[in-house]
C-alpha cells in the first residue's frame, strides 16, 4: 500500500465516523405514530393487512379487541418481544416468523402510542404512500448535480445498470436469493463529478445516501471508488424482476459487500449529498 494514503486513512475513517454520529443525532423524534413506526423499523416486519414476517396489524387488533389493558400487554410486547413461545400467530399462519424479538430501543411511551395505533387499525396502514420516491437527487461538492427518474436510472448504458443477488438475511427468507437491478452509486458519483480543487481533497469526501423517512447512512469515497464495497453499493429500481414496491419506495439502495446487509439498505431513497468533511 501507498505509505502516504495508509497514513491518511486513520483521519478520512475518523471523518466518517464523526459525520455517522451527527447523522445518528440528528435522527429526531417521530411526529406521529407512522413516522414512529417507520423509523423503529415496524414495518419491515408488518402491514395493516398484508402478512410479511409477523402478522398484521389488523389481525392483532382483532385478536387484541375487548381485551382488559390490551395496550399495556402490547406495548410491552413491542419492547421486550413474545419469547420463544410467541402468541401463535406463525401457527396460525400469519407471520413467517415464530416469535417477535425484543426492541430495546423502543421507549416505553413511545411503545404505547404504537401500541395504540395498532389496536385501531383496521385495514391497511394509512399514509405509507407519503414515503414512496421517485426521484434521486445527487447534490453537494459536485460538478454536475443531477436529478433522476426511475425512468432515467434505466437509460443508463447497459454496461451501468447491473443485476446483483444477494443471499437474504432477513429471518423469513434467510438463505433465499434475491436479485436487485439498477445502477452502481459509482456510476451515479462518476457522472456527477466529485470535485478536487486541492491535492488531499478526494481523501476527505463523504457520501450520504439520504431516505424520505430521514434515514441516512455514510461512505467514504475511499470505500467506494477503492475497495470491493463499491462494486456492491447499487442503486435499484427492481428486485426478482419487479419495480420496487411502496415499502422501498421506487428506488431504493443496498450494500450488498457489507457483512450485514441491514444497515446500508436505504428504502425510499431520495437523495445521495456529497461532502468534503475535515477543514
Amino acid at each position: 500500500m501507498n505509505l502516504h494514503l495508509q497514513n491518511t486513512l486513520p483521519k478520512v475513517f475518523r471523518c466518517l465516523a464523526a459525520a455517522a454520529l451527527l447523522l445518528q443525532a440528528g435522527y429526531v423524534g417521530a411526529a406521529d405514530e407512522l413516522d414512529l413506526a417507520v423509523k423503529n423499523g415496524c414495518i419491515i416486519c408488518h402491514r395493516g393487512a398484508e402478512k410479511l414476517m409477523g402478522p398484521p396489524y389488523a389481525e392483532v387488533a382483532k385478536k387484541y379487541a375487548g381485551q382488559r389493558d390490551a395496550a399495556k400487554i402490547l406495548a410491552e410486547h413491542i419492547v421486550k418481544g413474545t419469547g420463544p413461545a410467541g402468541q401463535g400467530w406463525m401457527k396460525e399462519g400469519q407471520a413467517t416468523l415464530p416469535f417477535m424479538p425484543a426492541n430495546s430501543a423502543v421507549k416505553p411511551k413511545d411503545a404505547l402510542r404504537l401500541a395504540n395505533w395498532v389496536l385501531a387499525m383496521k385495514g391497511e396502514i394509512p399514509g405509507l404512500k407519503q414515503y414512496v420516491t421517485e426521484r434521486l437527487a445527487v447534490s453537494g461538492f459536485v460538478e454536475h448535480q443531477l436529478d433522476l427518474s426511475v425512468e432515467e436510472l434505466r437509460k443508463f448504458p447497459a454496461k451501468d445498470v447491473q443485476e446483483i443477488s444477494v443471499v437474504a438475511q432477513s429471518p423469513a427468507r434467510a438463505g433465499t436469493t434475491e436479485t436487485f437491478r439498477g445502477v452502481l452509486l459509482r456510476t451515479l458519483l462518476e457522472k456527477a463529478s466529485i470535485l478536487s480543487p486541492g491535492h488531499n481533497d478526494l481523501k476527505r469526501v463523504i457520501i450520504i445516501a439520504k431516505a424520505s423517512d430521514d434515514y441516512a447512512i455514510v461512505f467514504s469515497r475511499y470505500e467506494l471508488f477503492n475497495t470491493a464495497v463499491g462494486d456492491g453499493v447499487l442503486v435499484y429500481f427492481e428486485k426478482d424482476g419487479k419495480p420496487l414496491a411502496d415499502d422501498e419506495g421506487r428506488i431504493a439502495m443496498i450494500s450488498s459487500k457489507d457483512i450485514h446487509l441491514g444497515g446500508r439498505h436505504v428504502r425510499w431513497l431520495n437523495a445521495i449529498e456529497v461532502r468534503k468533511v475535515g477543514d
